[in-house]
């Protein structure tokens, strides 16, 4: 018994000795966990305003000196105009917006142009100056003219803009006046009656007295818008106007 014993005992010492002995698994180190970066706050939102109106589609439409005429500022001159002078754009139409597609349009794009050319030349003479009250009255009779007007609300004409655009058309017809006062242009009395002979048919069998003045008064009219569509010839090439939709 003691010899089997020991038997076993050596039997079980050899079959442990036999066992391959597996290799450590190398310590595998767990990493510190990252920390969820915080999300960083978004910027504060801010409203920008937006009109309620509707955004005036405008396009470049004229060129004179350094500044480009737009429709937008045409449309605006041009209720200007109608406002100050107490004349209707059209008398089919009466007053009016314009849209930018009428017929008359470009006759207007070319009298902004003609402005802008004039007060470019009364600003070199010095020649600018309009009275604050003079400015105030017109910018009243052009709010009261289009208070009701949903297309002249739609332009969005801020105050500046409104008085800029005053102020200038002032001072152009201002300076437009000095070049077409009827005594730079006299008629003397021999011109009167050569006229008249020319063109005796027209007054029948009555004597040139019966004619004198208005005859004197007609052929000053007829020289003051020659000198003046002469001048803005002039002014034109001097400022390099050109009127993009001139058919």
């Amino acid at each position: 018994m003691l010899l089997e014993l020991a038997l076993l005992i050596q039997q079980a010492r050899a079959q442990t000795e036999e066992i391959p002995m597996l290799p450590a698994s190398p310590a595998v180190s767990t990493p510190a966990p990252t920390p969820t970066p915080t999300p960083a706050s978004p910027p504060p939102k801010v409203d920008v305003p937006r009109s309620s109106s509707m955004i005036s589609i405008t396009k470049v439409v004229g060129e004179v000196g350094d500044h480009f005429v737009t429709s937008r500022e045409v449309k605006i001159n041009s209720a200007i105009e109608q406002a100050i002078e107490k004349k209707p754009a059209s008398p089919d139409s009466g007053y009016v917006i314009f849209s930018g597609t009428e017929r008359l349009f470009p006759g207007e794009v070319t009298r902004v142009l003609d402005e802008w050319a004039i007060y470019f030349e009364a600003r070199s003479l010095g020649s600018t100056q309009i009275q604050k009250s003079e400015i105030a009255r017109a910018i009243a009779i052009v709010e009261e003219r289009w208070s009701g007007s949903q297309a002249f609300k739609d332009l969005e004409v801020g105050s500046t803009e409104l008085r800029d655009m005053v102020e200038r058309k002032l001072a152009a017809k201002e300076f437009e006046k000095l070049k077409s006062d009827p005594a730079l242009s006299p008629v003397s009395d021999e011109e009167a009656l050569s006229y008249y002979k020319k063109n005796r048919l027209r007054f029948g069998s009555l004597p040139f007295s019966n004619f004198q003045d208005n005859i004197k008064a007609f052929l000053v009219k007829t020289q003051v818008e020659k000198r003046l569509g002469e001048w803005h010839e002039v002014l034109r090439r001097k400022y390099k106007t050109r009127n993009f939709i001139a058919g």
